[in-house]
């Protein structure tokens, strides 16, 4: 399996150049064809209508180059970034920040899903957690919690607004639903390992808007 996963990351490779071609004409048309700008990041193979997917091949959230090439013309309206913002660094993650405030309408909404660091189950905390023992979590640079994924964004200037998180006091708190600011698969209504209506996983999910003052 690894040799595997190995060989298909050296044809990527291979195939970059050409791919980042296409996605930068895909963008051109996107632009033109869309009235408002709605980013998918860490995007993989997942698409959604009427979202413009990237991964960090084609767009590195936190290179500012990136971003110039391409939101000159129109801002960002909404992000969408589903378990991504854990395999950053605290660099990365700052000049992430930077990016989205600069490039980002006064308008935007950018919805953050990641594991949730007060989630009430140890076996998940046990999975998700830096170096935990879950699929991915190997490369898990953070475990965040609602508190302290507020507290980084309020210091680029965003405000808060949680959906989806466990408290200090293990209780779980939702108001999540599927709407136009960004589907969600790893949350309490879309995951199938919640379907007996427990919430056994869960993600930390939090919409952040620019503040005004």
């Amino acid at each position: 399996m690894e040799f595997y996963k190995k060989f298909k990351r050296i044809i990527y490779v291979g195939l970059l150049p050409s791919l980042r071609v296409i996605k930068y004409l895909n963008w051109l048309v996107y632009l033109n064809t869309k009235e408002e700008i709605n980013l998918l990041v860490g995007a993989g193979t997942t698409n959604f209508k009427n979202w413009f997917a990237t991964d960090k091949d084609t767009l590195d959230i936190t290179k500012e180059s990136d971003f110039e090439k391409y939101f000159t013309k129109k801002k960002i309206n909404k992000v969408l970034a589903e378990h991504v913002l854990e395999h950053l660094t605290q660099n990365d993650l700052e000049m992430m920040l930077h990016n989205f405030y600069k490039y980002s309408s006064q308008n935007i909404n950018i919805r953050i899903a990641v594991p949730d660091g007060f989630h009430s189950d140890p076996q998940y905390v046990e999975r998700v957690k830096s170096g935990g023992i879950g699929e991915g979590a190997e490369d898990h640079k953070h475990l965040f919690n609602y508190r302290s994924l507020s507290e980084l964004f309020g210091n680029f200037g965003f405000i808060a607004h949680p959906l989806e998180y466990w408290d200090e006091n293990k209780k779980f708190n939702t108001k999540y639903k599927n709407d136009d600011k960004g589907y969600i698969l790893r949350s309490f209504i879309n995951d199938d390992r919640n379907k007996d209506g427990l919430p056994h996983y869960t993600s930390l999910i939090i919409d952040f808007t620019k503040n005004d003052n």
